[in-house]
């Protein structure tokens, strides 16, 4: 008895899988994908335009770059490894301190 030759395509316990091609339409354009194409810049372009429209709010919490230059405002040792909250909370330590004065 022979044994059986596997093709990939058609694999043990594994179903076989269909590709799905383009449509070739008459013209030579896929209209489809033109289409799907427009959409999706249009989506973005609105969205690009909603961001510049967007400003940020006051009470947003304060963007890593903010923390390390008041940090080195302050004096306050920091590395890459300091995390924002305790940063943030580093900061807020030296300013509630009393300074001496």
């Amino acid at each position: 008895m022979q044994p059986k030759i596997l093709t990939p395509k058609y694999a043990k316990n594994r179903k076989p899988v269909k590709v799905r091609k383009p449509s070739k339409p008459i013209d030579g354009i896929n209209h489809r994908l033109l289409r799907e194409q427009a959409e999706a810049a249009a989506q973005a372009e609105a969205q690009a335009v909603e961001v510049v429209d967007t400003a940020p709010e006051d009470d947003a919490a304060p963007t890593r770059e903010e923390l390390e230059a008041k940090a080195t405002e302050l004096g306050i040792r920091f590395d890459g490894r300091t995390k924002d909250k305790k940063l943030g909370q580093l900061i807020q330590d030296r300013l509630s301190a009393p300074t001496g004065e």
